[in-house]
């Protein structure tokens, strides 16, 4: 490795992670990426997939990964309603932390991708500039049960975490063809 870092992106075939994992490789780090349809390695990244739902095997298939540092996670799994949206992607999160952070000694950070749905822009017009001290919308909100779950997760560790919010996001992912 030649900066010493390996980022696993978690929705490595997304719009996120698809762009992300081409930043990184221009850095110099070493990637896994990690999705249901996997992807075809190359210099410096390989590909897993996983189903994410499933904790055994998101298990089997992290375990090795004892060397990773950073955890980019930018998966999402679509529901027919927002109601529907909590349980799969926290599930997926806690499922790839369970995974990683007991062999990945060396872990470091984990990036949380969210957008501005945190503040209930989805339901119309919020206070801005909006503060993450600001007082949370009405539930349900997959985002918020995910940053709670990982300030929970990480009191007492040595790993921090961060969440990135964005307004909009450009580009493309790969079809299922």
């Amino acid at each position: 490795m030649q900066n010493g870092k390996l980022a696993l992106v978690v929705g490595a075939n997304g719009v996120i992670g698809h762009k992300l994992i081409e930043e990184l490789v221009v850095q110099g780090w070493q990637v896994v990426g990690l999705s249901r349809r996997g992807g075809v390695d190359r210099p410096q990244v390989r590909y897993l997939a996983v189903d994410l739902l499933d904790a055994q095997a998101t298990r089997d298939a992290l375990q090795p990964l004892t060397q990773v540092s950073h955890i980019f996670y930018a998966a999402y799994q679509d529901a027919p309603d927002w109601a529907g949206l909590v349980v799969p992607n926290l599930a997926m999160l806690t499922n790839v932390v369970d995974a990683v952070e007991p062999v990945a000694q060396g872990l470091e950070h984990i990036s949380l991708m969210q957008g501005y749905k945190v503040y209930g822009a989805h339901l119309g017009p919020f206070k801005t500039p909006a503060r993450e001290s600001d007082a949370g919308h009405m539930p349900p909100e997959f985002n918020v049960d995910q940053q709670h779950y990982l300030e929970r997760r990480q009191q007492g560790k040595r790993w921090r975490w961060s969440a990135i919010r964005p307004s909009v996001v450009g580009g493309f992912s790969l079809a299922i063809q």
